[in-house]
């Protein structure tokens, strides 16, 4: 099994306030998972995670549980969305009209709870009233 020194002083100050922090082990270690929308079997490798907690400064309890391409798929989807949220927000008149828009945003709205994240039922109902689907 592979190993890697883990340094607790280069973790985020968030991390370094939490439960455990004092309890964690001296290196990091490949965890092996399944990913949740795909189910192809994934590890989270010891320089993943050094990199993550040590570099990225990400929450030292945070896993992993999707695959590297179910994952990029979430960024994508939620950079468009918030991309598409900032439009509608700068432009609602036109937004509202433009039919293209809203059925994508729609599609992406619907398509991001697959990624394993929080649904926005408001502002699928919103846009689904807008596009008179309801």
């Amino acid at each position: 099994m592979k190993q890697i020194p883990l340094n607790k002083e280069a973790y985020s100050d968030s991390s370094k306030r939490s439960v455990g922090f004092e309890f964690l082990g001296e290196f990091y270690r490949d965890i092996h998972y399944q990913c949740k929308r795909c189910a192809k079997s994934e590890i989270f490798t010891a320089e993943d995670q050094k990199y993550a907690y040590e570099i990225k400064k990400k929450y030292m309890w945070q896993q992993r549980f999707l695959c590297n391409k179910c994952h990029t798929e979430m960024v994508a989807i939620k950079s468009e969305l918030q991309k598409m949220e900032k439009y509608y927000c700068n432009n609602k008149e036109q937004s509202l009209k433009d039919r293209e828009f809203l059925l994508k945003w729609l599609r992406l709205l619907k398509k991001y709870p697959t990624c394993w994240k929080k649904s926005n039922s408001n502002r699928v109902k919103f846009i689904e009233k807008a596009l008179g689907l309801s």
